[in-house]
């Protein structure tokens, strides 16, 4: 168990063109931008955040239209995020950064980093929702899930679906369903999350939706060089393990990949700033030690070894790194 103090946290705004951002930050030394999940507020992400402060200066700020966040202007999507990113670099003075993803969120930092592959030094991905071809859903349920989304898309049945949630006598129906139709776990917290939901917010989450069952990101011609640290349940219920690791070995030449054994995508309750040093802090350190002997190059190299993580991190049955956000 490390024994350091705790990073001490700090919380502003930054004001960007496509949004005023509500930020956190913590820690000293290369940056790291962490890129939210799915209705994700600081609070919830605070001992994240302060365990990666042992290693970085990170940021970590809430997306547009959640939280305090404000909203993009014309609608949600993972290119304005990617944009947004580049910008909260440029304004915090860093022309290189490395980067940090969680379920959705791993799509936008995928996205971030398909933008900006060139200002990156590392990529980090927990349980990365990366394309829709590792959503363990049918083509038949997914075409239906995809419809309903459709309908969410009009002004008037979002607010009525406002109206349902916000209902006590029918919040539980509406989860129940939602859980049923798109075969949620129960670990993520439907309830607590859509009792309080802004409309602003549901139109946001209804583009996210959209783009998690729609999204396939190109293959370039050579892989990419970046070091990408990938870990996630092979039992995770929302996202199938060997598609997305597939996924990512078409897209990197440099993927250390680290198997958890949860029964679950998201765990019931957040990791603490201790637990997460207890079971993961030698295994992060082994990554970085290993990427910081690795030359980063500037351009992609199809042809640069892989880096190896010891064994024993890989396969000891460690807790999964919290995604406190509603995911993917």
């Amino acid at each position: 168990m490390i024994t350091s103090p705790t990073p001490a946290t700090k919380n502003y705004f930054v004001n960007l063109p496509p949004s005023r951002l509500h930020v956190m930050e913590a820690g000293a030394g290369e940056p790291l931008i962490i890129v939210p999940a799915t209705i994700s507020e600081l609070n919830e992400w605070r001992s994240l955040v302060q365990f990666m402060a042992q290693w970085f200066r990170v940021y970590f700020f809430e997306l547009p239209g959640h939280g305090e966040s404000s909203a993009f202007k014309g609608g949600f999507s993972s290119h304005k995020v990617a944009e947004l990113v580049s910008q909260l670099a440029d304004e915090l003075g860093f022309e290189r950064f490395n980067l940090m993803g969680f379920s959705f969120g791993g799509l936008l930092a995928m996205r971030t980093y398909k933008h900006l592959s060139h200002r990156i030094d590392r990529l980090i991905l927990i349980a990365p929702c990366l394309d829709h071809r590792a959503l363990p859903l049918s083509n038949r349920r997914r075409a239906l899930v995809y419809k309903l989304n459709q309908l969410l898309g009009h002004p008037p049945v979002q607010k009525k679906f406002l109206a349902l949630v916000h209902n006590p006598g029918t919040i539980s129906m509406i989860v129940s369903l939602l859980r049923k139709i798109g075969r949620l776990e129960n670990t993520l917290p439907l309830r607590e999350k859509l009792s309080h939901v802004k409309a602003g917010t549901v139109a946001v989450l209804n583009s996210q939706l959209k783009e998690i069952l729609t999204t396939e990101f190109e293959t370039e011609t050579e892989k990419h060089n970046t070091p990408c640290y990938f870990a996630m349940s092979i039992h995770d219920p929302l996202i199938r393990f060997d598609p997305t690791v597939d996924i990512l070995h078409r897209h990197f030449s440099n993927v250390n990949t680290v198997k958890l054994y949860y029964p679950y995508h998201q765990p019931p309750t957040p990791f603490t700033y201790e637990e997460l040093n207890g079971d993961f802090h030698d295994t992060v350190d082994s990554f970085l030690r290993t990427a910081a002997r690795e030359e980063i190059p500037q351009t992609p190299c199809a042809s640069s070894p892989s880096m190896q993580l010891p064994q024993s991190p890989m396969t000891r049955r460690v807790p999964a790194i919290p995604l406190n956000g509603c995911a993917p």
